[in-house]
């Protein structure tokens, strides 16, 4: 299932875009370092762990590693990384 999933990621369009967020996502977090800490001190850990989560499957899908075992398939999903970054953010924000 996961396999027949990832030929629909594994587009070099998709993999530019990932790219390029997780650029963007990497840079505001160096650039607004101060400005994250202090903001994100007193979120839940949860919802840190998912942004960065989602910035680390960015970089993974955008870099192009192809991962080989089912299991890190489905935790580096891009598309469940983007969910959990897009989430986070949004809990965080409302």
């Amino acid at each position: 299932m996961i396999q027949f999933l990832y030929q629909y990621v594994n587009k070099g369009s998709l993999r530019t875009l990932s790219f390029i967020l997780a650029i963007v996502l990497t840079l505001a977090f160096l650039f607004n370092f101060n400005l994250f800490s202090t903001q994100l001190r007193t979120v839940n850990p949860f919802l840190i762990l998912f942004i960065l989560w989602g910035v680390v499957c960015a970089w993974i899908h955008g870099i192009g590693f192809k991962i080989n075992r089912t299991f890190w398939q489905v935790i580096f999903f891009p598309y469940f990384g983007y969910l959990g970054f897009l989430v986070a953010i949004v809990v965080h924000y409302s």
